[in-house]
Order: C-alpha cells, then sequence, then structure tokens
C-alpha cells in the first residue's frame, strides 16, 4: 500500500469518527437532530470505506 493511499484510508476512517463524535453531541439539541443524522450517516460511510479499502489493498499485497 503507497503511503498516500494509507494516508488517504487514515483520514476517511479518521473523518468518519469525528463526524460521529460531532453528531453525538448535535443529538442532545433537538433542533440540530437532523444535521446529527446525517453526520452519524456520512460517519458510518467513511468508517466503512476506510475498513473495505485497507482489506482490498491487503488483500492484494
Amino acid at each position: 500500500m503507497t503511503p498516500r493511499v494509507r494516508a488517504l484510508l487514515t483520514l476517511l476512517g479518521l473523518s468518519g469518527g469525528l463526524a460521529f463524535v460531532v453528531g453525538s453531541v448535535l443529538f442532545l439539541n433537538p433542533d440540530r437532530y437532523t444535521e446529527g443524522v446525517y453526520l452519524f450517516i456520512y460517519g458510518s460511510t467513511a468508517m466503512l470505506l476506510e475498513r473495505l479499502g485497507r482489506l482490498w489493498l491487503d488483500r492484494e499485497g
């Protein structure tokens, strides 16, 4: 796995985790519930793509 791909996957995973944390905080304010849901959707998708990317690249190399 090239350093650039590794950095991209790491960034994807970290941004997903951050989206989960921020989304959790937004759930505390009922007026921000929708934003929290969108951040949860982004966070779960980003972390899934990060994991799938690492599995794919580990399988190849």
